[in-house]
């Protein structure tokens, strides 16, 4: 069964994704915070915190999994990695197709957003 039975099972797979979310952010501020030294930060957070939440995270994560394995986590991993399958051509590599313009000017109307604008650089 794909979709949760009850509102318990909605929860759990919501945390767990979440929690996903939460480490890989974690993550990125380490290593953000070693190889980009000189950023300017208004606020800086003491390395101790996001290495914490790495650790808290990733119990958060794999309990669930370990405790009570669920073929729902597996699609809910399978749901977040196909994202890439879009972000690496079209993000990563600025891959354009032609149709997108058309598409996005067509969602603005639809959904009476502003047009985007174009920032030099």
């Amino acid at each position: 069964m794909i979709c949760a039975g009850n509102i318990g099972g909605l929860i759990d797979f919501f945390s767990f994704v979440a929690w996903m979310f939460y480490g890989g952010t974690m993550v990125t501020v380490v290593v953000m915070r070693f190889t980009e030294k000189d950023l300017p930060r208004p606020y800086k957070v003491p390395i101790v915190i996001p290495l914490v939440m790495i650790v808290v995270s990733a119990y958060l994560v794999l309990a669930p999994i370990i405790e009570n394995p669920q073929v729902e986590y597996f699609y809910a991993l399978l749901f977040l990695l196909s994202g890439l399958c879009f972000y690496i051509p079209f993000v990563h590599f600025k891959i354009r197709l032609r149709i997108m313009k058309k598409f996005t000017r067509l969602m603005q109307l639809l959904l009476n957003c502003a047009p985007t604008e174009s920032v030099p650089g």
